[in-house]
């Protein structure tokens, strides 16, 4: 099965929370970018891949599946695509999909709705990396209103190099203009250059000025043809958003040799499914 990344086009910081946590609004996109995950039926729970251990998302998604319903022994493969700690939602994205395979695979009782209204406490972003469609997030990011937009051309840049989300929140300085509304009303009528003008992402002021990769990222992306750029999530990953699957390519052609990291893909739709 495959665990989709994610981008956030625009996120906006309404307030912080007694327990630590923000209130955000945000457009989430997910994008065709992935993990491959296999799970068979084993005698004991084991993961193979790259640097697991009790912490990881996968681990913590499979106890508690265990601890409602018993013992769920399985065998895990990964093969890692997605970057680790770079603002795409890559370990929970993961997770997610390690306890809708299981669930599959043991036909447990618990429903999509069901385990996205629970299952905030392993994570913020796992209601949606459940969900995996296009959406408006509020609250911590788990309330979701679904969006129909249509695919864009992308490439993502990174410099090779993780940022924490507590550390992103860290940085924070200002709220900036615009809205997930207003965002999704400019992906849908398909004026990207808008964008501008109407996307925000408080983490990314902080985090660049720490960073200053994240600007030149994004002027390079610019100059090659990209309609709007910006940093998804914590980052430290930036976006390109392209007219053309063409014009996404030509510029790919030339950024591909000059950053750590750059992937060409595009957004997936609501009607292309979750996993």
């Amino acid at each position: 099965m495959r665990a989709f990344a994610k981008i956030n086009v625009g996120l906006w910081i309404k307030s912080k929370r007694d327990d630590g946590y923000h209130e955000i609004e945000t457009v989430f996109l997910p994008i065709d970018l992935w993990d491959d995950i296999t799970i068979k039926r084993s005698e004991r729970f084991t993961i193979a891949g790259p640097n697991f251990g009790a912490d990881d998302l996968m681990a913590k998604g499979h106890r508690y599946l265990e601890e409602r319903f018993g013992k769920l022994p399985v065998a895990i493969a990964i093969e890692k695509n997605i970057p680790v700690g770079a603002g795409l939602a890559g370990g929970t994205a993961d997770g997610a999909a390690l306890i809708r395979g299981v669930r599959d695979l043991y036909d447990l009782p618990l429903s999509d709705e069901e385990f996205m209204k629970e299952s905030v406490f392993l994570g913020a972003d796992f209601p949606y990396c459940f969900y995996n469609k296009p959406a408006i997030g509020r609250g911590i990011g788990d309330e979701l209103k679904g969006i129909e937009v249509p695919s864009h051309p992308l490439i993502l840049l990174n410099p090779g190099f993780s940022v924490s989300t507590p550390e992103a929140y860290s940085l924070w300085k200002e709220r900036g203009d615009g809205s997930a509304e207003e965002t999704v009303r400019i992906l849908k009528e398909g004026n990207l250059s808008a964008l501008k003008d109407a996307v925000s992402n408080d983490l990314m002021a902080g985090v660049a000025e720490k960073h200053d990769v994240i600007y030149e990222m994004i002027d390079a992306l610019y100059r090659e043809g990209a309609v709007f750029s910006h940093m998804t999530g914590s980052g430290p990953t930036v976006y390109g958003i392209f007219d053309s699957a063409a014009t996404r390519d030509a510029a790919y052609a030339i950024l591909k040799d000059k950053f750590k990291i750059a992937i060409k893909t595009r957004t997936r739709t609501s009607g292309e499914g979750n996993g």
